[in-house]
């Protein structure tokens, strides 16, 4: 995309065809709008007579939006602050919901016991369940599963989004190696 194109602005130079990405949100409208209306928001409602502007009302309707129904508030270009794609395929499994932080937590705390919760170098016995869910922690920042090779099969997407949930930190998935021994 031509790093001139300004959206809202009239054209003044020479210009091609583009595609262009468009910041939409789902709302619900407070009053009567009309497409291509601009409108504030809110909390989870679009106005067109209170607060700043933050977007258009979805300018290919045919027809007002009434008091009380949903449609597309369309942000203005350069108002949002990150950008992210969701896709799925047949391949991929389905990505989890977000989970807050204390659920992702006690997931886990149960996958830690259930794949590394073993005493693998002492008398065969069981760790303690924080210790197993420290040493869970610790193999996303680290990248190893130490001597754990059959743990190192279920660290997938799911494990990932509960760890990132847990650190706030974004993991390296694929990076994993670990110990033969």
């Amino acid at each position: 995309m031509s790093e001139n194109l300004k959206l809202g602005q009239i054209i003044k130079d020479e210009q091609q065809r583009d595609a262009i990405h468009i910041a939409v949100a789902p709302m619900l409208a407070a009053e009567s709008l009309r497409p291509g209306q601009h409108v504030s928001v809110i909390g989870t409602e679009a106005w067109g007579t209170a607060g700043e502007p933050v977007g258009v009302v979805d300018p290919y309707l045919k027809a007002n939006v009434k008091k009380g129904q949903r449609f597309w508030l369309f942000l203005f270009p350069g108002s949002i602050r990150s950008l992210r794609h969701e896709w799925t395929h047949p391949a991929f499994g389905a990505m989890p919901e977000p989970a807050g932080k204390s659920a992702s937590e006690k997931w886990m705390r149960s996958w830690a016991m259930e794949h590394v919760g073993d005493d693998y170098y002492g008398d065969g016995g069981h760790v303690g369940e924080d210790a197993a869910y420290a040493f869970a922690i610790n193999a996303g920042h680290d990248l190893n599963i130490g001597p754990y090779q059959s743990a190192r099969d279920h660290i997938d997407t799911e494990w990932w989004a509960h760890w990132e949930a847990i650190t706030g930190s974004k993991g390296q998935r694929g990076e994993y190696f670990s110990c033969a021994c």
